[in-house]
């Protein structure tokens, strides 16, 4: 038997890296796509819709007419009528008997409840549906930036790595002039010391990439094995300024869900408002029975037609309270739409600045890493020529890294920017 268990072992562990060399790397646009299928806030809100899908039927079935049937057996210890004939004879009737029936009763009018009710089902519907939208712009904003951040951590990871093989190539070049008693010991020194910075460096964005991709990994629906690969990476040149995205505030704000969302509250309140009236008037319905009973010893059915009229009297006195507290709260809902959409509007330019901004420290960045790049060789020609030490050479070295660390970053701040701009704009 143990002879077949290490091939088994073998198999399954080629098995399982040959699955993890079979998935292909993700594109944002899939991870985007999988989050909203797979994460579990869109699962709930799914489940949100069609749990107001089915209170909607629930309301439509009120139209229809509400079918009862009864039934009563009884057996009393004595008669349940009694007379006493005068003072002669006592007589006693039903002591025990049966009785069951069956009706129908159709509303006519309820005060509006019922269409009002199914109106606001159509309300609670439609606001399920946004809230699922604004589920999915979070997904995607969320979704965005651990997808940047990780293309960020993957490429700041290649300009370190790029760092340490010209540290490597100038540690052999200063051991060669050491031996040759052209620098100290010192020079050799320095250069080691910042290549073990860089490496301590090294291990810090190793798990750093590793707990990125766990989280996008968790948030995709993929688990936390933190084997994922993406196919993000930081172009050389910047992208151009974003006009074509530009979308006047109060363009915008009709297209987001949040703004939506405040209109359906108020259509909410004003629906409650006229149930609220609706409890306070009279209700009518009509309907028809088929009835049995065996009383008095004998077997009796009939049908009969039924007008049922309910009207609240003492109702009244509360409902006026209740009125006026639908209307405060309907009146809050329409102060909150104004103030809202307001404040909608200036996240809006908020989110546009932020844009624009990321998108000039971006310019920036990049024209630093031209002038690092110039730093650089010129130290690097100086040294070579004796005409600087090995301190300003290592100090160009680190001024050009952080450069392109600085691009890199203010790349994925502007990707993340953007998403967010286009979002809270409702696209």
């Amino acid at each position: 038997m143990k002879k077949y268990i290490i091939p088994f072992l073998l198999l399954c562990l080629f098995s399982g890296l040959q699955a993890q060399e079979n998935r292909s790397p993700l594109t944002l646009e899939q991870c985007v796509e999988m989050a909203l299928e797979k994460n579990r806030k869109s699962i709930s809100a799914k489940n949100n819709i069609e749990a107001a899908v089915q209170l909607k039927r629930e309301a439509f079935t009120k139209y229809f007419p509400e079918f009862a049937a009864t039934g009563l057996v009884f057996w009393a210890n004595h008669d349940i009528l009694q007379y006493n004939l005068l003072d002669i004879v006592e007589l006693g009737l039903i002591k025990n008997g049966k009785a069951a029936g069956i009706q129908a009763m159709q509303p006519v009018f309820t005060g509006g409840r019922i269409v009002n009710g199914n109106k606001l089902a159509e309300v609670g519907e439609e606001v399920a549906r946004l809230r699922k939208s604004q589920t999915d712009d979070e997904l995607r904003l969320t979704t965005e930036t651990l997808f940047w951040k990780l293309t960020t951590l993957k490429s700041t990871k290649e300009t370190l790595l790029t760092a340490l093989s010209l540290l490597d190539t100038l540690d052999y070049q200063v051991k060669v002039a050491v031996d040759a008693g052209l620098v100290t010991r010192n020079d050799l020194l320095k250069v080691q010391l910042k290549r073990n910075t860089y490496k301590s460096e090294l291990v810090d964005l190793d798990n750093g990439i590793l707990l990125v991709k766990m989280l996008l990994g968790q948030y995709i629906g993929l688990g936390v094995a933190g084997d994922i690969e993406i196919t993000g990476t930081v172009p050389e040149e910047i992208p151009a300024y974003p006009y074509e995205v530009y979308t006047p505030a109060p363009d915008a704000l009709p297209l987001t869900a949040d703004y939506r969302l405040l209109q359906k509250n108020v259509e909410a309140k004003k629906l409650e408002k006229r149930m609220e009236l609706g409890n306070n008037l009279p209700s009518v319905a009509v309907g028809a029975g088929w009835y049995y009973h065996d009383l008095f010893d004998q077997n009796h059915n009939f049908g009969a037609i039924q007008i049922g009229v309910e009207i609240p009297l003492s109702g009244w006195w509360g409902g006026s309270y209740a009125l006026k507290r639908r209307s405060l709260e309907l009146a809050n809902a329409k102060n909150e739409l104004e103030n809202l959409s307001e404040e909608l509007m200036i996240g809006m330019q908020d989110k546009w600045n932020n844009l624009t901004a990321a998108h000039r420290k971006m310019e920036i960045e990049k024209e630093g890493i031209a002038q690092s790049n110039e730093n650089l060789y010129l130290n690097r020609m100086y040294y070579e020529a004796g005409m600087c030490t090995i301190s300003d050479l290592l100090e160009a070295e680190t001024s050009h890294k952080e450069a392109q660390d600085r691009y890199i970053t203010a790349y994925g701040n502007y990707r993340t920017a953007l998403s967010a701009y286009l979002i809270a704009t409702g696209r």
